[in-house]
């Protein structure tokens, strides 16, 4: 049985939910899979930093991380910061790297560029075959190491992105960004409404916080139940209490039904009994919404990756944008107001969705492994 390791970095839920979809495809395919986190294996202080420098950015300067994002990411090649990140990479996490060990595999994919350079750093040459699963539809050049086997990207374009950053064609691959399995089901529109306790005949919007909860959450739920447009409004606020107990207080006040949601486990149900989504543009958040066909309002999208990944769902016709709090509601009035639109919206991100993701990952890894073993051409390269 083929050892798969899955790495990830806890710096917001998608790179960590991408890991978990790539572990669950896996295990389903026959693997022996295990997922970590490589955050987990640092320091208190470096985790902290590490995990809310770019939670902080975003919300306080979103314009000097898009600044950042840019002139960082123009060109692929070596800085003396590179070199420093190297060696600390190299002397620190020893405590991974012992599991590294331990574990054996026979291949090692990483749903974000930290743990791919971690490894490569300690084991050089001699380290098991390392993949990079890219989770927005965008690449900056932080993601690129030489040493890395192959790449699997969310569309054409990352992927052309990454042949300019020299990696070569037969070693980047379009899969669609993983989701979790659960995307391929569908329950029925019917089924999940009933549950939650809604009409076939209401329209439904959804409104998503993000991992981070980055951003005037709370004035947009007040601005969306201010909308004079029948529907019903389902929001979700994750692992964030405070923020939870604002909402709900907004929407005591308010005449609109309404629902709000804490964590919760059922969110490809709240994504099939809903009609429009409003959220940021994260790279899981958004493949999600495509698996589901669900046109997406993208939120006040913060510069670089966030608001690349609308512009690919605007380009297509699957998403529109509300770049302030003070748009939301307009934006939202406006395709509620528009069946057809809204159609149109609905069709052309179901044409864009991947749900199998995770499962096209895992059969050209086991097509790799099995070419691997065989030395030899019995087996062609899924391209």
């Amino acid at each position: 049985m083929a050892r798969l390791l899955v790495l990830s970095c806890g710096v917001g839920a998608g790179h960590n939910r991408a890991a978990e979809a790539v572990d669950a495809a896996a295990r389903t395919a026959g693997f022996e899979s295990r997922w970590l986190d490589s955050l987990s294996f640092t320091g208190r202080v470096f985790k902290t930093l590490y995990a809310q420098s770019y939670v902080w950015m975003a919300s306080a300067a979103p314009d000097l991380w898009g600044l950042l994002y840019r002139r960082m990411g123009r060109r692929a090649g070596r800085s003396p910061l590179d070199k420093l990140v190297q060696t600390y990479d190299r002397l620190s996490y020893r405590k991974l790297m012992n599991e590294v060990t331990a574990f054996r595999p026979d291949a090692v994919v990483c749903t974000h560029f930290l743990p791919a350079n971690v490894v490569l750093a300690h084991v050089g040459d001699a380290a098991p075959p390392v993949f990079t699963v890219v989770t927005d539809y965008d690449v900056h050049r932080l993601w690129i190491n030489a040493g890395v086997e192959g790449y699997f990207a969310g569309n054409d374009e990352v992927r052309w992105l990454l042949r300019g950053f020299g990696v070569p064609e037969d070693r980047a691959w379009v899969t669609g960004i993983p989701i979790h399995p659960a995307f391929k089901i569908r329950r029925g529109r019917a089924a999940v409404r009933q549950e939650l306790g809604i009409g076939m005949d209401e329209r439904v919007v959804l409104f998503m916080s993000g991992g981070f909860g980055i951003g005037d959450v709370a004035p947009a739920v007040e601005r969306l139940l201010g909308i004079d447009t029948d529907f019903h409004l389902l929001a979700i606020m994750g692992k964030n209490e405070k923020l939870k107990a604002r909402v709900e207080r907004v929407v005591r006040n308010a005449k609109r039904r309404a629902k709000v949601f804490g964590f919760v486990t059922n969110v490809p149900d709240l994504m099939e009994a809903a009609d429009l989504m409003v959220s940021k543009a994260g790279g899981l958040t958004t493949s999600e919404c495509l698996a589901r066909g669900l046109p997406l309002v993208a939120f006040a999208p913060v510069p670089g990756q966030e608001e690349r990944n609308a512009d690919y769902l605007i380009e297509h016709g699957a998403a529109i944008k509300a770049p302030t709090v003070e748009l939301v509601d307009f934006k939202v009035q406006e395709v509620l107001a528009d069946p057809a639109r809204l159609a149109r919206m609905r069709r052309a991100a179901e044409s864009l969705g991947r749900p199998a993701a995770a499962a096209d990952i895992i059969r050209r890894l086991a097509s790799f492994l099995v070419l691997d073993r065989l030395s030899g051409d019995q087996l062609p390269r899924i391209s």
